[in-house]
């Protein structure tokens, strides 16, 4: 493939219009980015890489903000002992008691040795080479962006670096230890979840490639908590290899975007608000999957089967027997922020000069400027994600089916042709951009992912025909409701293929949301409509959805405004919206149609969901969320039995059930309390929670096809 040549990139504050091709693109309030382009990325499984993979090289390291005296992962520990908070701590928990200050000092250096990370060369040699014959069996591409990971590269030197990755596999901590170690960069400090630790084996293993441990929750134990702040302190301000960690806080199983969580992100940020670091480069990483590994676990666990306990033996017996295509993997080092930059005027030190730094905690605006960079690294993150054949080939299916039609090769290239130049117009990076075999690009596609697609003798695309045994299931562990065989054996097959056609949605959720408010204003068929009441219907959609797309008031504009010039140059709109009060609408035909049926599936999860809120919980003074959860479930469930219209398969999932529901707590629709450690939940008196069951039930009545198909489109499944 041979994409268009790249421009430049660079930081900023003021927004500009999204416009397509070579021009620079923004998509949020303060940051300017540069297009994305495919021939930017190397693959590291190429034989022109084989030095750079070999782990027995000479390790000329380049170590992002090298130090006069470089601090050993020991050393760390010391500076975090000797310092001023634990100092403190110390003072209050011993009462000038000398033993239980020394004994309180053990402990401390204890739980040091828990969290602490470590460096050993042989072991990241040995686990390098483990990985190299895994990615050789498994893997057909590792791509890496090389022209960006060169830029960062020269920008290292100035100040502590943040590498703040998308979070879609366990590995993704893994593969970015390995690409900085091919390319001769120095692997950072990485925060892992203590499942990790408690692996046999395992555990001290990542610890040694820089791996450090910190628990889930902290609860009251104002100890750990004062140890772990104060070990992340010493990380930005005397480390010298930079920090890595997920600030989404967990995997995705969707494959969507989740809102970001800034515990860790304000620890880290702390030193710079506080004046003891002058800045730090805060770099967003994209890492897309062809297919990840653990697809299948994912899809069950989005049904309410809980997920295996992770250990040493059974990760060692599935990379044993793993033997299939997972495809590719694309890796991006997007555009550095400069976080005093991005801050700019927020960033008001002298407030913290009037005490020590460690008696200090963040200011409320502080911690809002930190939400908003939190969102703004996960908005980047999504925009420089790949988007392979596979997704664009189930997002063409999905609207081809949602029509009760079937789908041919020579279709299915057309069709993923289009989608390939729909996406890139809003800035997407798909595997489409510069291919001139798009059939070949499919072909291949379709046999990595021949687990979920198959092409019959005659050439139509079928789901393919799966088998699963639910009878090991404990039915006690279940996060929902207890599905019935039949209802989990149709379902399995279409989430799969929903996991592919989710990371679409960055780019297609917000012009769905035009061509769905702009229908629904639509009265007496006239297509002209005054751009603020659209704008108003589509704050509406994006306010209910904001938690399931990771949708933010703060882009809403420029957002809304790029979705109408898009959709304009796709001829949806008759005439340039730029500067118009009024907005003339092409009839809605098939085009249209693609972008709603990807926001299909998530109209209806939500009416189904406000649906059981208003007929089974009005009545009842509380519920929990685990009560919610599986009162949704069940009548998804006898709604697919009965065959009802507005009803889809993916309306099981848990976690856009779950997602609905604290959404309706944003808006004030349901109330949230807690009592006795559990959270519990009760239906507002003010009728918003009907006024909402209402809007989705006109929305959904527009649109262009029901979801029956998908119960034959399944081979061999009955219900």
């Amino acid at each position: 493939m041979a994409p268009n040549p790249s421009s430049g990139s660079g930081s900023g504050s003021r927004p500009l219009n999204h416009r397509s091709n070579d021009v620079v693109v923004v998509e949020s309030m303060t940051i300017k980015l540069s297009p994305g382009k495919l021939a930017e990325f190397r693959n590291l499984l190429a034989p022109q890489y084989r030095e750079r993979r070999d782990m027995t090289k000479r390790y000329r390291v380049t170590v992002p903000f090298r130090k006069d005296q470089p601090v050993t992962p020991e050393r760390l520990k010391q500076l975090v002992l000797a310092s001023g908070r634990i100092q403190l701590l110390l003072d209050e928990q011993s009462s000038n008691d000398k033993a239980k200050r020394a004994e309180l000092a053990r402990t401390i250096a204890e739980l040091l040795d828990e969290i602490g990370l470590a460096e050993n060369l042989p072991v990241i040699r040995s686990l390098g080479t483990m990985l190299n014959a895994i990615f050789d069996r498994i893997y057909t591409g590792v791509y890496v962006n090389e022209v960006k990971l060169e830029q960062l590269r020269s920008l290292y030197g100035r100040q502590t670096v943040l590498y703040l990755p998308s979070h879609r596999s366990y590995g993704d901590f893994i593969l970015m230890s390995y690409v900085l170690f091919c390319y001769n960069i120095a692997i950072p400090g990485i925060a892992a979840g203590m499942d990790f630790y408690s692996m046999a084996g395992m555990g001290s293993a990542l610890r040694n490639t820089g791996a450090f441990y910190m628990r889930r929750t902290y609860g009251n134990d104002r100890q750990y908590w004062y140890i772990f702040r104060e070990y992340m302190r010493q990380l930005i301000v005397a480390y010298d290899r930079g920090i890595e960690f997920f600030v989404e806080g967990t995997r995705s199983r969707s494959n969507k975007a989740l809102s970001p969580k800034i515990g860790l992100l304000s620890m880290a940020l702390e030193p710079l608000f506080m004046g003891e670091v002058p800045d730090l480069l805060v770099v967003p990483v994209s890492v897309s999957y062809d297919r990840p590994v653990e697809e299948q676990l994912f899809v069950y666990e989005l049904l309410g089967v809980p997920k295996p306990k992770e250990t040493t033996r059974g990760l060692l017996k599935a990379l044993s027997i793993v033997r299939e295509n997972y495809g590719t993997i694309y890796l991006e080092f997007g555009d550095p922020l400069s976080a005093k930059d991005y801050f700019g005027e927020g960033l008001n030190r002298t407030r913290h000069t009037v005490a020590p730094t460690f008696a200090q905690t963040l200011a409320r605006e502080e911690r809002d400027a930190i939400q908003n960079l939190a969102n703004d690294v996960v908005h980047l993150q999504q925009h420089r994600m790949v988007l392979t054949a596979f997704h664009l080939i189930a997002i063409h299916y999905n609207y081809r089916k949602y029509h009760g039609q079937t789908v041919t090769l020579a279709e299915l290239v057309t069709g993923v042709t289009q989608l390939g130049r729909m996406l890139e117009d809003l800035g997407a990076v798909t595997e489409v951009e510069g291919c001139t075999d798009v059939q070949q690009l499919c072909l291949g596609a379709l046999d990595v992912h021949r687990n979920v697609l198959q092409l019959t003798g005659d050439g139509v695309l079928v789901i393919a025909r799966s088998y699963h045994d639910f009878s090991r299931v404990d039915k006690r562990k279940l996060k929902g409701y207890n599905l019935t065989d039949g209802v989990m054996k149709l379902a399995v097959p279409i989430f799969s293929l929903q996991l592919y056609c989710n990371p679409c949605l960055h780019w297609l959720a917000v012009p769905a949301m035009v061509l769905l408010a702009g229908r629904a204003l639509a009265t007496g068929g006239t297509a002209l409509l005054l751009r603020s009441e659209l704008m108003r219907a589509v704050r509406e959609l994006r306010t209910l959805y904001g938690l399931e797309f990771v949708l933010y008031a703060r882009r809403e504009t420029v957002e809304f405004d790029a979705a109408l010039e898009h959709l304009y140059r796709q001829g949806l709109l008759r005439s340039s919206p730029a500067g118009q009060d009024t907005l003339d609408f092409a009839p809605q035909g098939d085009l249209a149609s693609v972008y709603l049926s990807a926001l299909g599936p998530f109209l209806c999860t939500y009416l189904q969901s406000v649906e059981v809120l208003v007929d089974q919980f009005r009545g009842k003074a509380q519920f929990t969320e685990k009560e919610y959860l599986a009162a949704v479930q069940q009548h998804v469930e006898q709604q697919l039995l009965r065959q009802e219209r507005n009803v889809h398969p993916y309306c099981l999932s848990l976690d856009s059930i779950s997602l609905a529901l604290h959404s309706l707590v944003s808006l004030g629709a349901v109330r949230k309390s807690k009592s006795d450690n559990v959270y519990r939940y009760d239906l507002g008196t003010d009728g918003m929670i009907e006024s909402i069951h209402e809007r989705l039930k006109r929305y959904c009545a527009l649109l262009p096809f029901e979801y029956l198909t998908f119960q034959n489109a399944v081979t061999g499944c009955k219900l």
